[in-house]
């Protein structure tokens, strides 16, 4: 019987999407969790390992309940870790090392609200759809990814949205959060009315809309991105799906999410930072 076989599709899948290029430090610490249901795992003992992938894949092992987070570290449980994990990521690793530029392509959906055409449409194209991941776990998969830097870039936000936004940026570790916007419309109305909020979670938050002969230099690209190593792509924008709209997107990493990341950090050279509106509003 195969790793994947024993683990079960659905949690071999949810590994391989959940870890990404994290898979060898994640196999190296199932090896050491192997066997010690209800030890701690000091933070120290982790000291040489790579910083931004021990909080990341800590994190997605505290999902799924083969950690628990304490005051020093980790103490492994409640749930009992697969045996099969530590074989099967090590064989993941070395299959992403194969393909390491290449990187992995995972289709990002939010549906219409059901029951929805589309909806009804999808299982007759076959089983390919089944691979479809949410939006909103695909965010808040970002959101805990990231390490160092978290940034969000939308041209469109609303209340509904905000809350969406604030969320993300309130469970991120990461230090550095930016939020990217247009200086006009909506997102802007949107952005002060919560400005306090944003100020306590030290988001910053950047205009991308450049005065140029004959109007402006601004952007339509919506886009979630995790340090360097893990981007979202796509159409969703952080509003409100009131008009049954489907939107799609990409989650990428490797080479793919490397280069997203060069665009963002050079919008984020030219943008300008807001100030705050006065009087303060909130909502």
């Amino acid at each position: 019987m195969t790793e994947m076989a024993s683990l079960g599709a659905d949690l071999a899948r949810s590994l391989v999407v959940g870890l990404g290029a994290d898979c060898p430090t994640a196999a190296a610490l199932a090896r050491v969790m192997a066997g010690r249901q209800g030890y701690a795992i000091d933070v120290h003992n982790l000291a040489e390992w790579p910083a931004a992938a021990i909080k990341r894949v800590t994190s997605d092992f505290v999902t799924r309940g083969w950690l628990s987070r304490t005051d020093t570290g980790w103490q492994i449980g409640p749930r009992q870790m697969p045996s099969g994990v530590a074989s099967f990521l090590d064989g993941a690793a070395t299959m992403r090392s194969i393909m390491r530029d290449e990187g992995m392509a995972t289709p990002v959906v939010t549906m219409p609200p059901s029951p929805s055409a589309i909806g009804t449409a999808l299982p007759a194209t076959g089983l390919a759809y089944a691979a479809l991941v949410h939006t909103k776990d695909t965010f808040e998969k970002l959101a805990d990814s990231a390490a160092s830097s978290f940034t969000i870039m939308t041209p469109f936000l609303n209340d509904e949205g905000l809350v969406i936004a604030l969320d993300l940026f309130g469970r991120t570790p990461a230090r550095r959060r930016h939020l990217i916007i247009r200086r006009s419309g909506s997102a802007r109305a949107a952005v002060d009315r919560a400005w306090s909020h944003f100020r306590q979670l030290n988001v910053e938050i950047l205009n991308y809309t450049l005065p140029v002969e004959g109007g402006y230099e601004t952007f339509h690209a919506k886009i979630v991105l995790a340090d360097q190593d893990l981007a979202y792509v796509g159409s969703a924008n952080m509003t409100a799906f009131a008009r049954h709209s489907m939107e799609l997107g990409i989650l990428t990493d490797g080479r793919a999410a490397r280069v997203v990341a060069s665009i963002v950090r050079g919008v984020e050279r030219i943008a300008t930072p807001l100030r705050a509106p006065f009087p303060t509003p909130s909502i």
